[in-house]
């Protein structure tokens, strides 16, 4: 747009120029006739050329700006009619102005102007030539600003085509970086889920081999009650093993909330895993909370946590997961309880401390500004109670 109308400025000011040419020719016949017509025709000459010294030589501008001048004021000296050859400097001002630094197009336009006021005054008197020189004086400046504000207008085009196309390979390179860090995620979960296999499930496949290979022994050899222990424990290692495979394949499938909710999706991981395993599980909701997604996913993933390490280490019967708001002091929580009848631990020691994914479970309740809250002894299982401020959920 800016290109535009700098294109329709310079064809405008041409015209106005060679207009005022046309003109004096059709109306002055004088005995220098012939030598302003030569003048006029080199500076028509020079006018159109013009394109031609910036692309060989970007100071032969100066030359030209000068020659053109000096037929501009060889032109106001032989001729009375100075009012018509100030016409001539609006192309110069236009060049000046769209070729050289702002600060220097309007230190050319002012000598311009003082040039053709010199001649007007010394041709038309002060009397006529003081309103001609503030009209041309106004003009010029004028087209002057034009053209520095048309420039600032294209230069901040360009500039924000420029950001435009850094913004889209800043785009693409964050889409690889993207792309990478999802493979490096799966990469990672894989590896994750194979240190699972290799600690829990394969081991216990392992354990249940030799168990198996124990019981044909005894049985061959007429020990019947070792070899019924025997089967005993490969059944418990094995239902162990098949809590675990579920709850491998369970974590395979992707975290959504969208449809669902916190409340649908606790009751889909129940039922998916715990009831699966010959859990008995309850789900209580005291009422209906809207809370915000960003809050949602933490306490699903505080959940599952629990839930996991109660299916993996407790070995319970039953597990109650319950959802409700309670006061708290003069503020308003939201807590969620998970409790299991399972076998329970130790606060105290170092596994209680720093295993079971306790950690973790402390790390993201402590980033929503709530609090967690871990009840177990050993034979009675385990409750943890995440709270949440209501506040946090606005």
């Amino acid at each position: 747009m800016a290109r535009r109308t700098l294109l329709i400025t310079y064809i405008a000011t041409y015209l106005v120029a060679i207009g005022t040419i046309v003109r004096y020719l059709m109306s002055f016949r004088d005995d220098h006739f012939w030598l302003i017509t030569l003048l006029l025709g080199g500076y028509v000459v020079l006018l159109i050329s013009e394109p031609l010294f910036f692309r060989r030589n970007r100071y032969l501008i100066y030359l030209y700006l000068f020659v053109q001048t000096v037929i501009i004021c060889a032109l106001a000296y032989i001729t009375p009619n100075v009012d018509f050859w100030a016409a001539l400097f609006f192309p110069l001002v236009l060049q000046a102005m769209h070729n050289f630094p702002v600060r220097t197009g309007f230190l050319i336009t002012g000598i311009f102007t003082v040039i053709m006021s010199f001649f007007m005054l010394f041709s038309l008197g002060p009397e006529i030539a003081l309103p001609l020189i503030l009209i041309n004086g106004v003009v010029y400046f004028f087209l002057a600003a034009f053209i520095a504000i048309t420039r600032e207008a294209e230069a901040a085009r360009e500039q924000s085509q420029s950001l435009l196309g850094e913004l889209q390979q800043t785009h693409e390179q964050l889409k690889i970086y993207s792309e990478k860090a999802e493979e490096l995620a799966v990469t990672q979960e894989r590896n994750r889920l194979a240190r699972e296999l290799h600690d829990s499930v394969t081991q216990s496949l392992h354990s249940s081999t030799l168990l198996a290979e124990a019981g044909q022994r005894l049985l061959s050899s007429g020990d019947i009650e070792r070899a019924r222990r025997y089967l005993i424990r490969l059944g418990e290692i094995s239902q162990q093993s098949l809590r675990e495979m579920r709850l491998l394949v369970y974590e395979l499938r992707p975290l959504e909330l969208r449809g669902v909710g916190l409340v649908g999706a606790l009751q889909q991981r129940l039922d998916a895993v715990e009831r699966r395993s010959g859990v008995e599980v309850q789900l209580s909701i005291e009422e209906e909370i809207e809370l915000p997604r960003s809050i949602e996913d933490e306490l699903y993933r505080i959940a599952v946590e629990a839930l996991n390490n109660a299916l993996k280490h407790a070995n319970p019967s039953r597990v109650t997961v319950t959802l409700r708001t309670e006061e708290k002091d003069v503020n308003q929580c939201i807590e969620l309880s998970l409790m299991d009848d399972g076998i329970g631990f130790d606060l105290d020691t170092k596994a209680g401390e720093g295993g079971l994914g306790l950690i973790s479970m402390k790390e993201r309740i402590e980033n929503l500004g709530g609090k967690l809250t871990i009840l177990s002894t050993p034979g009675e299982g385990t409750q943890v109670i995440a709270c949440v401020d209501m506040r946090s959920s606005q």
